[in-house]
């Protein structure tokens, strides 16, 4: 047989012996490997929900939104002569004070609409109303809807009336689903939701006024949204339109789930860079059990190469095992999870199997076990027989050929491009993996500090003391594995407790210092000198900026 087949051979009946030795080996790569496969598939779910509900979510196939202006009439003829359905949507910032007064206000989310919203998903209302009944004007006052929150804030129930600008609402339900709200991640104030004819009565629509004129379309079938949208931007190049198409309809909460990706990803990154550590003991503890097997196999003639090969088939086999189970818990726990919290989730996760994470999580793990176990195979290999009896005592000195050196720093770059390459954010992957190498050096270098401290201590009292001493720098000492593993997991503790605690005082100690006791918005050109002269007025105040 060629050196590979005899090696197959002799792996698969070294198998035949079990897993012993190697389930640490295993469970390493598994936990590394799913880490990055569960935070992918929870990414890839949540992206694909997102899409999947892309019309919902922006309320039609296109959105236009223009800032404190509404479209001219050149450019909504242009609109609904090349749409199927037009509706309008305008968003603004107001206070709501509720009638009679009772000392109470809050900011609120006004959101005016017109007959056809919503054009794509449903509103739901508690209690059940159509928009036209809760919307109308009845005594003297136009309908709306609005949060829960809203309501408890001011101190109302429904049927309550609550005035905003010069007009008076009658809050007629709360707002039990809003199918475009998750296209707003940050808001001020719970919504208040009125009709469009009403609008005008609030009289806060004036020159220099800040709100959010939106226009959702329906395409006509067939058209494609892309082009429609080129198509459009050719016509009207200076409209100063903020164009979103479905694959952009919710920017915010795509940003957020990017961004808990990457955080994700480099904490599993560097679960699987500990586990690294762990697989590089596990082979070479259970190289080191098969000092004899070794030994006997090159006295009988077995050339370097075979004994290379033979334990390297062995080493990857069990990796892919390893790899298998992180893949499954990589796809069934953020499945689990998922499943658990879609009530709670702004989007409707689309749970499966996707294969581009589990992919990346494979290959991470494919990358992690040749690394690391490349060292001690290659020490195995090039050691003489008769080395291999007195290792133990007497270990071997020296590095690997360099052939087996250069896999391994060959290796080394292929997980950095792999961590860039698949990053969202490429100069955090930078700093990442620069970040990881330098600890590594670090612990590594200090490893080496703390053997050579434990090889100058004399004159201990007690046999333990020796024992525990010398066993920190004795041959085949395990010190430099236990020294990366322990500080590279307490790095990682340290640091996320790091930035929670910072975040935490920022938010609690350092902000309230620094921000606004008020804020006011929506001031007049008109009112800017009264509306300073009566704040600088109040004695203590300072700080006043706009």
């Amino acid at each position: 047989m060629n050196g590979t087949g005899l090696a197959f051979r002799l792996a698969r009946r070294e198998l035949r012996g079990g897993t012993r030795g190697f389930r640490v080996f295993i469970a390493c790569l598994a936990l590394g490997v799913g880490a990055i496969a569960g935070v992918g598939t929870l990414s890839h779910s949540v992206v694909a929900g997102l899409q999947a509900d892309g019309r919902v979510i922006l309320g039609g196939d296109v959105d236009l939104r223009l800032h404190n202006r509404s479209p001219s009439t050149a450019h909504e003829a242009y609109l609904r002569e090349n749409s199927a359905a037009l509706s309008k949507v305008v968003s603004m910032r107001a206070m709501a004070r509720p009638q009679p007064a009772n000392g109470r206000r809050t900011l609120v989310e006004l959101k005016a609409v017109d007959a056809l919203y919503p054009m794509v998903g449903g509103l739901v209302l508690d209690p059940p109303l159509d928009l036209d009944a809760a919307f109308r004007r009845e005594d003297g006052a136009w309908g709306a809807v609005a949060d829960a929150h809203l309501l408890r804030r001011l101190g109302i129930g429904l049927g309550g009336r609550v005035r905003v600008g010069e007009a008076t609402f009658q809050v007629r339900a709360t707002i039990a689903r809003e199918p475009d709200r998750v296209a707003s991640v940050f808001s001020l104030g719970p919504r208040l939701m009125i009709g469009a004819a009403a609008l005008a009565g609030t009289r806060l629509l004036r020159p220099g006024s800040n709100f959010h004129h939106h226009t959702r379309l329906m395409l006509s079938p067939g058209t494609e949204a892309k082009s429609w949208i080129e198509g459009l931007k050719r016509a009207f190049p200076k409209a100063g339109w903020r164009i979103h198409g479905v694959d952009e309809a919710a920017p915010g909460v795509r940003r957020f789930i990017e961004r808990m990706t990457l955080f994700l990803s480099f904490v599993g990154l560097t679960a699987l860079l500990v586990g690294g550590i762990g697989v590089s003991t596990a082979v070479r503890a259970y190289l080191d059990g098969k000092t004899a097997t070794i030994a006997t196999m090159k006295c009988l003639g077995a050339p370097a190469a075979l004994v290379f090969r033979t334990y390297l088939l062995q080493v990857m086999a069990l990796a892919l095992a390893g790899i298998a189970i992180g893949l499954v818990l990589g796809v069934a726990v953020p499945g689990a999870g998922l499943a658990a919290a879609e009530a709670w989730l702004p989007v409707t996760p689309r749970i499966g199997v996707y294969p581009e994470p589990l992919a990346v999580g494979a290959l991470f793990g494919v990358l992690t076990a040749l690394v690391f176990a490349l060292w001690p195979l290659a020490r195995a290999r090039g050691i003489p027989a008769a080395s291999l009896f007195r290792d133990r005592v007497a270990p071997a000195r020296g590095r690997p050929r360099g052939i087996y050196l250069l896999a391994v720093v060959v290796g080394v770059l292929a997980l950095a491009l792999l961590t860039i390459v698949t990053a969202s954010d490429r100069g955090f992957a930078y700093w990442f993996v620069g970040g990881a190498l330098a600890t590594l050096a670090a612990l590594r270098a200090g490893a080496g500090g703390l053997m050579a401290a434990a090889r100058r201590v004399r004159g201990l009292s007690g046999a333990e003391w020796r024992l525990a001493v010398a066993n920190i720098h004795r041959p085949g000492t395990a010190t430099p594995g236990v020294v990366l593993s322990l500080g590279l997991g307490i790095s990682v503790l340290v640091a996320v407790a790091l930035i929670e605690g910072n975040l935490n005082r920022q938010i609690g100690e350092r902000i309230p210092e620094q921000a606004p006791a008020f804020f006011f918005i929506d001031i007049q050109p008109d009112q800017v000198d009264a509306f300073d002269a009566a704040v600088t007025a109040v004695e203590g105040t300072h700080g006043l900026r706009r």
